[in-house]
């Protein structure tokens, strides 16, 4: 087991970011999750809001008074057609996807600093590198993500913090259910090379593992 490692994982009430909390909590590390065994935390707190990741980080500080792992993957999707994308709409996406991992990464850096491994692992979107007119602000923010983590990887290797990114595939969630159709996941998941079947078996089939030297995941 690993021991005296926190991990704050930001979406991690459901879909990626839970599978994600729950094997780190497996692995004995301190995640901001509800059930499911293992040590855990639970703070609510809206990435899009400033003074809630404040709030978050401040919680984390008289907490455990230092932060090893952040992994950044809250998001939403919003699916309409360029068009008739709405100010609103593009903002709430930006001010989530992209922006709430600026400030959480900023909030993190003090604590982080105080690692002996300090690791940050932002969750994009293969639409990152794919544009789609259905989700416009969704795939814009997302490659706003792969170049956070570029500058973010620059600026703070001095302190030793390793940023990187993981792009998943179509992945079954309550956030991909909204969007995708049934059809949608079995087209994916029968043009996938290794016949996977990542899309249809769900979140739950997906396993990560946190491999706490190099600061990766693996998946199976």
């Amino acid at each position: 087991m690993i021991k005296n490692k926190t991990a704050l994982i930001t979406g991690s009430s459901s879909g990626i970011g839970k599978e994600i909390a729950i094997q780190l909590a497996k692995q004995d590390i301190m995640v901001c999750i509800e059930k499911e065994g293992g040590k855990a935390v639970l703070f609510k707190a809206d990435v899009s809001k400033e003074k809630d990741i404040e709030k978050m980080f401040i919680f984390l500080k008289e907490e455990f008074g230092k932060l090893d792992y952040l992994i950044n993957n809250a998001g939403i999707n919003v699916a309409k057609n360029f068009e008739k994308y709405s100010t609103v709409d593009w903002s709430r996406i930006m001010n989530i996807n992209l922006t709430g991992k600026y400030l959480c990464t900023q909030y993190a850096t003090p604590l982080l600093k105080k690692s002996e491994n300090p690791r940050i692992i932002n969750i994009a979107s293969r639409f990152g590198r794919k544009p789609d007119d259905e989700i416009p602000a969704y795939c814009c923010a997302e490659a706003g993500v792969l170049m956070l983590t570029k500058v973010s990887a620059l600026g703070l290797a001095k302190y030793g913090i390793k940023v990187n990114t993981i792009s998943p595939g179509l992945t079954r969630t309550s956030l991909t259910e909204k969007i995708c159709s049934q059809e949608e996941f079995d087209t994916y998941v029968e043009s996938n090379p290794s016949k996977e079947g990542r899309a249809s078996r769900g979140y739950r089939k997906c396993r990560f593992i946190f491999d706490i030297r190099s600061g990766r995941f693996y998946k199976w």
